[in-house]
């Protein structure tokens, strides 16, 4: 059955929160540097999201998204898959040192995720876009079947340059999918820079609402924030939630925070202990 939202966040609670954070942020640093791959940036600002998500409301229960009474969470920003198996290993869907297969040959913890290999794993991504629309699809078919879980989906804000992202945008309403979350990574930082200089999104939290959806900004890595915004999510009966997270690209380590470079780069041994540093010491 589809877990509980927690309505509350107590001291307890919030220390999980923030420590469940640390750990998703090492292990992405321990992952990256070992194997050689990027996208690092993106991984770190989405570690408080996904934090709060798997330490309060999907829990080790998110396993099978074709139950209609089971939650389910998509990463349509494939790219941050490291972060996404550090939180899965953390919360207990697979043992953690099965971190060490990441970005190996045969491996199903690639740096894009596949679907069939892993617990919790609903879907392929890495071709950004086609997230929402499936995530629309898997609501729907748990609206028609009667069933009481929730689907969640973390977008990236370049991302979000996707026309295919408002076309699900517009399913989503015309169809009430009120089970529907989406959480948008509003880093303002893509492939190439700034949102502002590839092609400006604005205001998205008004844009999702001219669509006709709740949505609500925040601050990302403010985990009573997050924690409140999900909860509220969570108990919306009428239309479809986005929650715009704002974010900073590389947040955790002052190396990595809001440069472009941290899309592709992997950390050296340098940038790797004075993160280790920066991190343990928090």
């Amino acid at each position: 059955m589809s877990k509980p939202a927690a309505r509350s966040c107590d001291g307890r609670q919030l220390e999980y929160y923030r420590s469940l954070s640390k750990a998703i942020r090492l292990d992405v640093l321990e992952m990256t540097y070992r194997k050689k791959a990027g996208f690092i940036g993106t991984s770190f600002s989405c570690a408080d999201v996904l934090a709060v998500l798997y330490g309060g409301f999907l829990g080790r229960e998110a396993l099978h998204p074709q139950d209609p009474d089971e939650n389910t969470f998509l990463l349509s920003k494939g790219h941050g898959a490291s972060a996404w198996y550090a939180a899965l290993a953390n919360v207990g869907y697979f043992p953690r040192e099965r971190l060490s297969e990441f970005n190996t040959s045969g491996s199903y913890l690639g740096v894009h995720p596949k679907r069939g290999g892993l617990p919790g794993v609903a879907a392929s991504s890495g071709s950004l876009g086609h997230g929402l629309g499936l995530g629309c699809g898997l609501a729907q078919a748990k609206r028609i079947r009667g069933g009481a879980g929730r689907v969640c989906v973390l977008l990236g804000d370049g991302e979000c340059n996707e026309g295919s992202v408002w076309e699900s945008a517009m399913f989503a309403v015309r169809f009430g999918l009120s089970n529907l979350i989406a959480v948008v990574d509003r880093n303002r930082l893509q492939s190439y820079g700034s949102d502002q200089d590839v092609l400006n999104m604005g205001d998205m939290a008004v844009k999702f609402q001219a669509f006709g959806w709740n949505a609500v900004e925040l601050d990302g890595h403010d985990h009573r924030a997050i924690h409140a915004a999900l909860a509220n999510a969570w108990a919306e009966k009428e239309r479809p939630t986005a929650l715009i997270a704002n974010t900073v690209k590389g947040k955790g380590c002052s190396l990595f925070e809001n440069l472009v470079l941290w899309h592709y780069k992997w950390p050296e041994e340098a940038h790797y202990l004075q993160a280790r540093k920066e991190l343990e010491g928090q």
